[in-house]
């Protein structure tokens, strides 16, 4: 079940944890996050190919209130809001459509699992023939909630989750395969 806005107000601090909550950014069935000051670019010039078996890539974090993004380049950067689900609760990202219409691609890594803690890290690539300008405060993805038919085990527990809790900005270290 998609958790309407108003559910949602009513969950806040208990089930669903923002913080900092603004309820400015609550909508019908979704909430807006925002963009924070931390970012981390990868340094092109010391990474020559990005190799799945061997993640030894190097990136360039930037703390600031803007920055900007050139034609065709990608960051990753992170909400400004907190998030704490309980083990019935999941959340999905999803881009802005007024961004997207600017030539800017917000993406995550969409699902936040029940028992998600932490920042949303957020993936940033600029399609556009000239540069854009990220800000600190400024609404960059949506969040739509959803309730589980059952309590699952938390994320951050789970011996396959790569990032546990979400406290920055970071590069992944291995990738999954199958066997």
């Amino acid at each position: 079940m998609v958790l309407s806005g108003k559910t949602l107000k009513n969950r806040i601090g208990t089930s669903i944890k923002i913080d900092p909550f603004r309820i400015k950014n609550l909508g019908g069935v979704s909430y807006d996050i925002t963009l924070a000051d931390e970012f981390l670019k990868l340094k092109e010039e010391e990474v020559l190919v990005i190799d799945p078996m061997k993640l030894d890539i190097v990136g360039e974090r930037t703390m600031a209130r803007d920055f900007i993004l050139q034609p065709n380049s990608f960051v990753l950067a992170r909400s400004d809001e907190w998030l704490d689900l309980s083990a019935k609760t999941m959340g999905m990202v999803s881009g802005k459509s007024s961004l997207a219409r600017l030539g800017l691609q917000v993406h995550s890594a969409a699902i936040l699992h029940p028992g998600h803690s932490g920042y949303i890290v957020l993936e940033i690539k600029n399609n556009n023939s000239v540069p854009v300008r990220l800000i600190r405060g400024m609404k960059i993805a949506q969040l739509v909630f959803f309730e589980t038919s059952d309590e699952v085990k938390s994320y951050s527990t789970l011996k396959t989750s790569s990032f546990k809790v979400q406290r920055g900005v970071k590069l992944p270290d291995k990738l999954g395969f199958s066997d």
